[in-house]
């Protein structure tokens, strides 16, 4: 009986790439490739893939190479202008949140359905101040100060980039979403990393 012939192989999809080229960038993930305009958020992504798993201060990615030398983890300059949100406002919040969670109780032993909400809808606002006000390690986090400047620029280059590389390319763009993340500490942390080519 006459066989069919095996069917071709498909061809292996093309290796992962986050590759700049002169003013732009090539990108290659699921099979499938573009190019994007260079961008600093774009060049942040890629030294946080080179070294997936490995967190990475954000002053490092803002910083000029001579000022890394000189304080590689630039956390400890001087030159901020206070703390984001000060012990007195501190303390405040707190003791309102001990108060928030006495009159929680109260309204859900009433059966106060809405006035647990508005408990609710203050405590989450409170906690995301407060959240808001200390960085790594509990330590309080300073308005104006290198680390925290570099974090907030950082964080709104990265995010710009990503968005632009989902606008032209839906797939990479969610791994990235999902697998890079920024603070003062940056990581590009996925659950599998692909070989990139950088």
């Amino acid at each position: 009986a006459p066989t069919t012939p095996p069917a071709p192989a498909a061809p292996a999809p093309a290796p992962a790439a986050f590759h700049r080229e002169g003013s732009l960038w090539r990108l290659v993930y699921g099979g499938r490739e573009v190019r994007v305009p260079d961008s600093k958020g774009l060049r942040d992504i890629a030294v946080l893939l080179a070294r997936p798993g490995a967190p990475v201060p954000a002053v490092e990615l803002v910083a000029a190479p001579a000022a890394r030398r000189t304080d590689p983890d630039g956390l400890h300059s001087e030159g901020d202008t206070g703390e984001l949100v000060d012990a007195t406002a501190r303390a405040a919040y707190r003791r309102r949140l001990r108060e928030l969670e006495e009159e929680a109780e109260d309204a859900d032993a009433s059966g106060d359905a809405a006035r647990s909400e508005r408990i609710a809808v203050e405590r989450d606002a409170l906690v995301a101040q407060l959240s808001a006000a200390y960085g790594i390690g509990g330590r309080v986090r300073r308005t104006g100060s290198p680390a925290e400047r570099a974090r907030t620029t950082v964080t709104a280059r990265i995010h710009a980039a990503v968005r632009r590389v989902a606008g032209v390319h839906p797939e990479l763009g969610s791994h990235l979403r999902t697998a890079v993340r920024t603070g003062t500490l940056c990581v590009y942390a996925p659950e599998q990393a692909p070989d990139w080519h950088l």
